[in-house]
């Protein structure tokens, strides 16, 4: 029981989170002044949106990339692609596009070549045939719009977008917070598909070989297996809630006043399950403790009317 629980806990924590963001903008909500993109992808890191509409046959890929919560002019923003097609490292060899708001009017656009981690954003040209840069900054969002010619037979590109502050008017090197990290994907140009960075597998595998390890149920050991198992999977709870917590910190500058509407609602869901859970914990204990102090009660005269099986006692 002490399983199933840690599931539903676990099941009921990923339904909230998806209950709180479900108000959050989508790039289907999302339109734009004389331009219609065939698909639209929300992107899982940054509060970032790609759009874009790709003809196959001339390699044309027109793309609008907006990025949400940039309330300050102070920042730069870039959406690349990857023509290496490796996502680790992803940054080395993109062809960036690049936007800095201004205070007195429309973004500065630009492409630029990255070689290196400790790249500036200079200003160059790219390997992709480009078009129709331009960049817009309304209602602290930044969206770069370009064409551009991919190679003959292209479906599916790495891609990788950031954010990041100014030293005057240089870029300056983006957060390594996770959310900076894991904001590359594989994209299928295709059918808006993706594939993202994997986590630690090391971890992964420790988890699974711990359950080789498990002693039999009459083990002198199941004991201490058990308490770590219980300690893993309370562990692994907090830590979810807790890391929960860190994106809410993270995505603050980005959502503006929803965040205190989207933390309160996660702290009064949370609340919930934890009263469920400390319920459910409870009551499985009572229900161990009942089950053992009945296997180790033997019943007046079990083997008999006067505990001695049917034979008289002998006087």
């Amino acid at each position: 029981m002490g399983s199933s629980m840690l599931r539903l806990v676990l099941g009921l924590s990923v339904l909230s989170c998806v209950l709180v963001t479900s108000s959050a903008q989508t790039c289907r909500n999302q339109t734009f002044s004389n331009r219609v993109f065939a698909t639209c992808r929300d992107l899982p890191q940054l509060t970032a949106y790609l759009h874009w509409t790709y003809d196959q046959a001339s390699g044309r890929l027109e793309i609008a990339f907006k990025h949400a919560g940039i309330t300050s002019t102070n920042r730069w923003v870039a959406w690349a692609i990857n023509p290496r097609n490796t996502l680790d490292p992803a940054m080395i060899g993109a062809q960036a596009l690049v936007a800095i708001p201004q205070s007195n009017g429309s973004p500065r656009a630009y492409a630029s070549s990255i070689t290196s981690t400790s790249t500036t954003l200079e200003e160059g040209a790219i390997s992709y045939p480009l078009s129709g840069l331009s960049a817009t900054f309304e209602n602290n969002e930044v969206t770069i719009f370009a064409t551009l010619t991919l190679p003959n037979g292209t479906t599916s590109f790495v891609h990788v977008w950031q954010d990041g502050p100014l030293s005057g008017t240089t870029p300056r090197e983006h957060s390594h917070e996770t959310s900076h990290q894991n904001s590359k994907e594989i994209l299928d140009l295709l059918s808006g598909s993706s594939t993202q960075p994997t986590g630690n597998s090391r971890q992964r595998r420790r988890n699974v070989f711990a359950l080789f390890l498990r002693p039999n149920k009459d083990h002198k050991y199941r004991v201490y297996w058990n308490v770590y198992h219980h300690l893993v999977g309370y562990a692994t709870i907090i830590i979810s809630v807790v890391n929960i917590f860190e994106g809410f910190e993270t995505i603050e500058k980005y959502v503006g006043d929803r965040y205190n509407s989207w933390k309160h609602a996660y702290i009064g869901i949370i609340g919930a399950l934890a009263g469920i859970a400390v319920f459910l914990e409870a009551f499985t204990w009572i229900i161990v403790f009942k089950r053992r102090k009945s296997e180790n009660k033997i019943p007046h005269g079990a083997n008999g009317a006067n505990g001695y099986g049917s034979r008289p006692q002998q006087v």
